[in-house]
């Protein structure tokens, strides 16, 4: 214990004023550094203890606080780390640990004529993974609040201390007692810069760790990702690649035996398969182009109504050799009160790459409306209010709204719907929600992802809900009205 009667400056205020300014100093550097750094500034911290105190060995470990957690100190061994170690290796930290007593004691000279010194400096509470320490175990109690994800850590909240140990190399008792007694009596006059040091590092370790945890998971992510694409892409090559395979064999097989008409059949199956096979390598190759910045827009007015009635001739002419009248395609314009109007505004845009944006939405409807019924297109201006912050730099500054006129298009369906959990990640590359319909619908899964990107593109937004009903989605896309020069 410090004298409170005895002032600093009386006794060791230089040599505690030139340990405090070191310390803080480390403490600063520690806010900024790597984990890779943190062993030198641990070594550091631990060598200008020992210069204050004038010892030539010592220790700093980490441990769990055992009066408070009894059960753990019963059962362990160890329940600390070494975070600093100088002249002392960490087993005969540990020993010294249980032959002294806890409570900021001393130990007379061992046969070596080296005498110790503990210290203990409560750091508070800290959320520790299982395993933070060498023998760290949970209760049962701790076990049952732990997170059901198997790739969720095991985290527990747990009281953490720092443990000093401090050695001299001493002739006798007396001089034992005196160099023991100068630290008991300088340490109290730092621990508050030791702990802000050890708590810096322990931060800086945690930040490792969180980052580690979401590279792993990126990392899963990604592997994940590249399964789902090459199940995906396999299935849909091995598809139109098997026809073509069958139909030429046959062909190659069996030519005098097939009539003029079944070699026509064959060929346009073979056809029909290329073709198939043309659109997946262009679709993957677009992805990879808009992934790396390769795709421009060339921007000119376009008429949104004239783009969308052709669109939706197309699509068309397509089904209704399939499934002739099982949809009803209806183009609706409004006024932004939702008052029918004759027109909408044009908007400034690549014509071509919002045409590939309607005939995705449009074919995405198809696809998944297995009962058909009516597709209904809405175009109508309206207002986004976004938020946006001021040029200015002054910390009285607040976000300001900002409105901007846009052209919304509804592309609406009476099909499945979107599970709520999907909703988000439904614009994500090759996600396919997993139902039996789906599963039995061919595509890549890139549609609606290459739709984003031409609609960000056109600093435009896009996203998708459940019908109020129940029955059937709503693709929203809304594309900025910008004054077109000349019109």
């Amino acid at each position: 214990m410090v004298d409170q009667n005895i002032p600093l400056h009386e006794t060791f205020a230089p040599e505690v004023a030139a340990a405090l300014i070191d310390l803080a100093q480390l403490a600063q550097y520690t806010g900024s550094t790597t984990i890779e750094n943190l062993d030198t500034i641990a070594g550091k911290m631990l060598a200008r203890l020992l210069v204050l105190c004038s010892a030539q060995r010592g220790a700093v470990l980490l441990g769990v606080d055992e009066r408070l957690q009894p059960e753990l100190h019963a059962t362990h061994h160890k329940i600390s780390r070494a975070l600093a170690l100088h002249d002392i290796d960490e087993e005969t930290a540990h020993a010294l640990l249980s032959a002294l007593s806890m409570n900021n004691s001393s130990m007379k000279p061992d046969p070596e004529l080296v005498c110790w010194l503990t210290y203990r400096i409560s750091l508070g509470e800290f959320l520790l993974e299982r395993g933070h320490f060498s023998d760290d175990i949970l209760s049962p109690h701790e076990i049952e609040k732990l997170p059901s994800d198997d790739y969720a850590p095991l985290l527990v909240r747990r009281p953490l201390d720092a443990l000093l140990v401090l050695g001299w190399t001493a002739k006798d008792d007396n001089e034992c007692a005196s160099v023991v007694e100068r630290g008991h009596h300088l340490l109290p006059y730092v621990i508050d810069a030791i702990g802000a040091v050890i708590v810096g590092i322990l931060q800086v370790e945690r930040i490792h760790e969180l980052e580690a945890a979401r590279i792993r998971d990126s990392l899963r992510e990604m592997e994940l990702l590249k399964a789902e694409l090459l199940g995906t892409v396999s299935h849909e090559l091995r598809s139109p690649l098997a026809s073509i395979k069958g139909y030429a064999a046959t062909l190659l097989r069996h030519e005098r035996r097939i009539s003029r008409e079944e070699r026509h059949q064959f060929l346009l199956a073979i056809s029909e398969a290329s073709d198939r096979l043309e659109i997946i390598i262009q679709r993957l190759l677009e992805v990879s182009q808009l992934d790396t910045g390769e795709v421009t827009i060339d921007r000119a007015p376009v008429d949104m109504v004239y783009l969308v009635k052709e669109s939706i001739a197309t699509i068309e002419e397509s089904i209704s050799e399939i499934q002739p009248s099982r949809f009803i395609f209806k183009l609706s314009l409004e006024h932004a009160d939702g008052a029918p109007a004759s027109s909408v505004p044009l908007i400034s845009a690549d014509q071509r790459r919002m045409r590939e944006v309607m005939d995705d939405l449009l074919e995405n409807a198809v696809k998944f409306s297995p009962g058909g019924g009516v597709i209904k297109v809405i175009l109508r201006p309206v207002t986004q209010v976004q938020m946006a912050l001021p040029e200015s730099s002054e910390d009285d500054q607040q976000a300001v709204h900002i409105s901007r006129k846009m052209l919304e298009i509804l592309v609406c369906d009476n099909g499945m719907g979107i599970p709520a959990e999907h909703l988000e990640r439904i614009f994500d590359r090759f996600h396919r929600v997993d139902t039996r319909l789906i599963r039995e619908v061919n595509g890549l899964g890139l549609g609606l992802t290459i739709c984003k990107r031409i609609v960000e593109m056109h600093d435009g937004i896009i996203w998708a809900e459940n019908r109020p009903n129940g029955v059937g989605s709503i693709f929203h896309v809304r594309l900025p009205i910008d004054e077109i020069p000349g019109m």
